[in-house]
């Protein structure tokens, strides 16, 4: 139990997850306030933030495949595609080779949306890692890009 002396190091260091719990705790330590920011000065849900990153860096692909690479659920995709694409910053297109298959496109807006909300997530991403070397940066990095790598691996794996 967290006494008052160091309750977050109690936490962080005496859970059975220490891994997953760490890189938990500081992921919603950087994205809860970044996305609720966003969220009270641009208007966007974090499906649509999620969204319009994705666009911005692969224009093209479509809703499930957002989905299938996040792991958020369909239905919150699509109710942020559906107000994207009412705020004029996506649009739905026909697949080029398969008519029947819709894929996003990132509307000139939507980039220029991108570019409002994310000088602000860089800075706070700068500020995270300022506790690191520039060579701890990199391990980081290269470790956490194999993690990822490595995910469907684990990623089906039954919880309780």
């Amino acid at each position: 139990m967290a006494t008052a002396s160091n309750p977050l190091s109690e936490i962080i260091d005496g859970v059975s997850i220490p891994f997953a719990y760490k890189m938990g705790y500081m992921i919603n330590s950087y994205r809860e306030p970044s996305f609720r920011s966003i969220e009270a000065k641009f208007g966007l849900t974090r499906p649509e933030i999620l969204t319009l990153i994705f666009l911005y860096h692969r224009d093209g692909i479509s809703a499930s495949e957002i989905c299938d690479f996040s792991g958020h659920l369909k239905n919150n995709i699509s109710r942020a595609v559906t107000a994207l694409e009412k705020k004029a910053l996506i649009k739905r297109e026909s697949h080029p080779k398969d008519q029947r298959r819709l894929v996003l496109l990132i509307t000139k807006e939507g980039r220029k949306m991108h570019n409002l909300f994310m000088p602000g997530l860089k800075k706070r991403e700068a500020a995270m890692m300022a506790c690191l070397s520039k060579d701890e940066q990199a391990t980081l990095e290269n470790l956490l890009r194999k993690l990822c790598a490595n995910s469907a691996s684990w990623r089906d794996i039954e919880h309780i």
